[in-house]
């Protein structure tokens, strides 16, 4: 449990900090235990000499600052507060960056999912060193490397603030700089518990490989938490529509869950998939309406059938209809989508999308 003291006579900019604060940690599932020091004698006594100011576990002191540093000091301070139980129950969104178009995309796209979740987005650099062989002993370039960080560190400043006449409104960005192979390290952070990865594509076909889109490619088997592919044009408009593909809805209990947890809280509509084969006779509309009405509480939602289609086509059709349609594919392998949710045909629906696509796999 974290012991927080709060500094401070009661004034508004007091009671912010106060709101502020009580509101993140409640909001992450931290427990702690809040005491308010209002009294001159008591704060004099604790060596505090400006106010308001956070203090936890008797230890780390935050001071907010006047003079045009509150905002910023009162969100450094919750932030480095949320830090020491990394963020409670708060989602991760691990945003990979190589400073490319492709992944400043990728951030405006978690920037709003953040702000719905609520989580807080973690921007991350994996470098991979650059070296020279001189005189034959091979020597790292840790010049180039301090570049990488330094660039980061900008990166992060710039995009962790609030604008002007918000108070912490803004979702929360953490840097992190791994050295190593991108693959392993993403690898390695999406197995953190309550962690999403968001990862730009480059688009069209070979280009999407051959430049940015092979890491994320890879991560689509690699990732042991949800991949949200995003491609050009993708993150910069509200989505208004969740389009799940799922066959065997009560097999996908656990993932129709992340999928309504998209669409709550705004007007994004839910539509689920059906693509029906001849022989499916035993395919019923009415019980997968059953299984999702248990879960939706009256938000309304569409079936869609697609029948008598190649897969591949039918796959295109949908991620190639509307850049604010968020399309969900699961790579479960059973029943009719043993081939659509297989490697390849995933891999094929990020190659074509224009459509933020989601990925779900057997570890989330």
């Amino acid at each position: 449990m974290l012991k927080i003291k709060i500094y401070g006579t009661e004034s508004p900019s007091y009671q912010l900090v106060k709101t502020k604060l009580k509101s993140f940690m409640d909001n992450a599932s931290i427990v702690y235990d809040l005491q308010e020091v209002t009294k001159i004698s008591e704060i004099m006594e604790d060596n505090i000499v400006s106010v308001p100011a956070v203090k936890v576990n008797d230890d780390l002191l935050f001071e907010i600052k006047p003079n045009g540093s509150y905002n910023a000091s009162l969100r450094e301070a919750i932030q480095s507060i949320l830090r020491l139980q990394n963020y409670g129950t708060m989602t991760k969104i691990i945003v990979p960056t190589d400073f490319s178009e492709a992944s400043l995309n990728a951030y405006n796209f978690a920037h709003r999912l953040a702000k719905h979740l609520p989580g807080v987005i973690k921007l991350t650099h994996v470098y991979y060193p650059t070296s020279a062989d001189v005189n034959q002993i091979v020597v790292v370039n840790d010049e180039v490397e301090k570049i990488h960080r330094e660039k980061l560190e900008e990166y992060v400043k710039s995009f962790n603030q609030d604008w002007i006449g918000n108070f912490v409104e803004e979702p929360m960005v953490e840097g992190i700089f791994r050295v190593g192979f991108p693959v392993m390290e993403l690898k390695e952070l999406s197995k953190e518990k309550d962690t999403v990865l968001v990862m730009g594509t480059t688009g069209e076909g070979g280009a999407f490989k051959k430049v940015f889109g092979s890491i994320s490619l890879d991560m689509i088997e690699k990732s042991n938490c949800p991949l949200f592919l995003i491609p050009p044009d993708a993150g910069a408009s509200q989505i208004n529509k969740v389009t799940f593909l799922s066959e065997d809805l009560n097999q996908d209990a656990a993932h129709l869950k992340v999928v309504l947890g998209l669409c709550t809280g705004g007007n994004t509509r839910l539509s689920i998939v059906h693509f029906k084969k001849q022989d499916n006779s035993k395919f019923d509309e009415t019980s997968i309406r059953a299984i999702v009405d248990t879960y939706m509480n009256g938000t309304p939602y569409d079936v869609e059938i697609i029948s008598n289609v190649d897969v591949f086509d039918g796959v295109r059709d949908i991620v190639t209809r509307d850049v604010n349609e968020l399309v969900v594919l699961s790579t479960k392998h059973r029943n009719i989508f043993q081939n659509l949710f297989h490697k390849s045909v995933t891999e094929f629906a990020a190659l074509n999308a224009i459509s933020p696509l989601l990925i779900l796999t057997d570890k989330v």
